[in-house]
């Protein structure tokens, strides 16, 4: 479980909402979800959202795994402060988005294309947390001309990267989750279905997953803890585990495949942001990024693997720095 909470349209001045609610963030006003979706080539149904205004700073986010396009008052607060007009998908198999079966992390950035084309975005930033890291890292391979800055928020490197040691450092959970991964849909999607169903239920009872709560480190716990009083938390909880297990399979699958991109090839400046502490995503995936991918630069994050209001708002500067 990698997880960071987060994370036919037309342009974004004649947006069509299909749905639209208010998320509040404490002490902020209120700010609008607007969601959309389009068909991709293949018929696929791609769904996604757009918060902030409309002439806000351009910024995609790719969630974490699992995770959710509908964001919590946290971050919605933090793209207030910094003036963001923010896009999120369901990747295929989360949500409404249809399934892809046997897409690589580089495939995502295909739909991305699809919606900033849709929405008449030029340039943008973009960031993705945990397992959205890759998927950032992708866009920024792939979309080299139109993405300004990209950040990977403790994410992986890619699977059987020459010299590093992938599981060095990994929680036991995350060890047999993605080994399950390595053989196979059939032996990945028990598992994943029982961890899904023991995070709603956590989240029902306003509990920390025991999966979770036996390997974290205390600030993650603690940061999980005061989530749970966060509006919407349990909603957001069911969108990305009973509503994403396809997607949750597909994501950990694609992981331990080759991506699809040239990481040394990237040529738009890039950030690695990791946690000392973190047992989800150990530091040396942070470690082989960074040597791997040309003039990337260090941000080290002084807990674990969420992230605090301080550290969004860092990260939020370094995006936004060339706007």
């Amino acid at each position: 479980m990698l997880l960071v909470d987060m994370l036919g349209a037309t342009t974004d001045s004649e947006q069509r909402t299909v749905n639209s609610e208010r998320r509040t963030a404490r002490g902020s006003r209120e700010v609008e979800e607007e969601s959309g979706e389009l068909r991709a080539s293949d018929g696929r149904l791609v769904t996604f959202s757009l918060y902030g205004p409309v002439g806000g700073h351009k910024v995609v986010a790719h969630n974490g795994t699992p995770g959710t396009r509908h964001l919590g008052p946290r971050m919605t607060g933090t793209l207030e402060r910094h003036g963001v007009r923010m896009l999120v998908l369901d990747r295929p198999g989360y949500g409404t988005s249809s399934r892809w079966p046997g897409r690589r992390v580089a495939d995502v950035a295909t739909d991305i294309q699809a919606i900033v084309d849709r929405q008449g975005w030029d340039h943008f930033a973009v960031w993705g947390g945990s397992g959205g890291g890759p998927h950032a890292l992708a866009c920024a391979g792939l979309l080299a001309g139109r993405v300004t800055r990209c950040a990977s928020v403790v994410g992986p490197a890619p699977f059987g990267a020459q010299g590093l040691d992938w599981f060095n450092g990994m929680s036991p959970g995350n060890v047999e989750e993605f080994s399950r991964a390595l053989e196979g849909e059939g032996s990945c999607r028990p598992l994943v279905e029982r961890l899904a169903d023991e995070a709603v239920d956590a989240a029902e009872a306003g509990q920390v997953p025991t999966s979770l709560a036996s390997e974290l480190p205390e600030a993650d716990i603690a940061a999980l803890r005061t989530r749970m009083n966060d509006d919407g938390y349990v909603e957001r909880i069911l969108a990305a585990n009973r509503d994403g297990v396809d997607g949750w399979i597909d994501d950990c699958i694609a992981f331990t495949k080759p991506w699809g991109v040239d990481l040394s090839a990237i040529d738009v400046p890039v950030s690695i942001w990791y946690g000392r502490e973190d047992v989800l995503c150990p530091r040396g995936h942070a470690d082989w990024l960074l040597s791997n991918i040309p003039n990337a630069e260090r941000r080290e994050l002084p807990n674990g693997h969420l992230l605090d209001d301080e550290a969004l708002d860092a990260l939020y500067s370094w995006l936004l720095a060339l706007s």
